[in-house]
């Protein structure tokens, strides 16, 4: 009996023993874990730049953060100043390499602007006032990531989201681009 109790621990330890190096193996560590890209979509359709750094937790996920900032001086770009800290959930993520691939990302978006506010005053000449805001929102985006051997990246998403509040500026933000970058 107690023959059959010591070969029963003895496989059970070595199952488990195995079953550990074959989870180890699984995980291997990620040697490079931070990433920094820039919105080249940005910088060519509108005069802005948008930047983001990223911490690859896993193969399997990552938090980061994105700012953005408009050059244009124009009025017509609502938007001045964006920062967006987000979680990102990558998918069919198999190589050690990992964290690329198909991601989905919650972000959460803090956006500051001016609005242009039209009134009619008269029959001969019409008011325009100026109002900054400044507003909090939640979203979600989608996107794919592609990493060489050697860490440049090329990454596409898209997404968007909604401001809370009522007062001035916009309803809703867009959340998306081309990017360039490098893992180091």
């Amino acid at each position: 009996m107690k023959k059959t109790l010591l070969a029963l621990f003895l496989g059970m330890s070595a199952i488990a023993l195995a079953q550990e190096k074959s989870q180890e193996q699984e995980e291997s560590p990620i040697s490079h874990r931070h990433e920094l890209r820039i919105d080249a979509l940005e910088g060519l359709i509108v005069p802005a730049i948008d930047v983001s750094y990223e911490y690859i937790i896993s193969k399997y996920s990552g938090v980061g953060i994105s700012t953005y900032v408009s050059l244009d001086s124009d009025t017509n770009n609502y938007q001045k100043f964006a920062i967006t800290p987000y979680y990102r959930q990558y998918f069919f993520s198999k190589e050690d390499f990992g964290a690329k691939g198909f991601f989905a990302e919650g972000l959460l978006q803090l956006g500051m602007g001016d609005d242009d506010e039209y009134f009619y005053i008269d029959d001969t000449n019409n008011g325009v006032t100026e109002s900054n805001w400044t507003k909090f929102g939640i979203g979600f985006a989608v996107g794919q990531k592609w990493v060489s051997k050697n860490g440049f990246i090329v990454e596409l998403n898209l997404g968007g989201g909604r401001y809370f509040g009522e007062d001035a500026g916009p309803e809703g933000f867009f959340r998306g681009g081309a990017s360039i970058g490098y893992r180091f």
